[in-house]
């Protein structure tokens, strides 16, 4: 990989965020490969065993990445901070501030890391997310992880 794409890689990540934030969804799902691999990459997620919410479970393909915004839809947003985007080859890592309230109820506030994987193409193969699950756990029961 070259630096160019390197660093338009991570431009195309900044991007993602932009258009999450902004809701505009057919923006984001242009930078998405047909075959990407949401959450999906990870051999045995506890937190997705144990009844997280429906965000973080594995999504296979573009066609089924509807039912991740439906479900982060669903949250009531009052923080996305882009804070960080770390480029190597075709791999991004974001730090990403965030905080929302579940429909349960409970609020969630996390700094987490996603970890984006392109393509050849500049298209986004997977994303994994790494954070608290015991504090998102928490919130889906309906708990505030944001009062000390």
């Amino acid at each position: 990989m070259t630096a160019s794409t390197t660093s338009t890689n991570a431009e195309t990540a900044a991007a993602i965020y932009r258009a999450f934030g902004s809701g505009d969804i057919p923006t984001l799902m242009d930078l998405i490969a047909d075959d990407v691999r949401w959450e999906s990459e990870w051999e045995d997620n506890f937190a997705q065993r144990a009844g997280g919410p429906a965000f973080y479970r594995p999504f296979h393909g573009k066609g089924e990445l509807g039912g991740f915004f439906e479900a982060m839809g669903a949250n009531t947003f009052h923080q996305l901070d882009v804070r960080d985007v770390i480029a190597d080859g075709d791999r991004v890592v974001a730090r990403v501030a965030l905080e929302y309230t579940l429909p349960s109820g409970g609020r969630y506030r996390d700094e987490q890391l996603h970890l984006w994987t392109f393509d050849g193409d500049g298209k986004i193969v997977a994303i994994r997310h790494f954070l608290d699950t015991a504090k998102l756990l928490a919130a889906t029961r309906g708990e505030d992880t944001t009062k000390a």
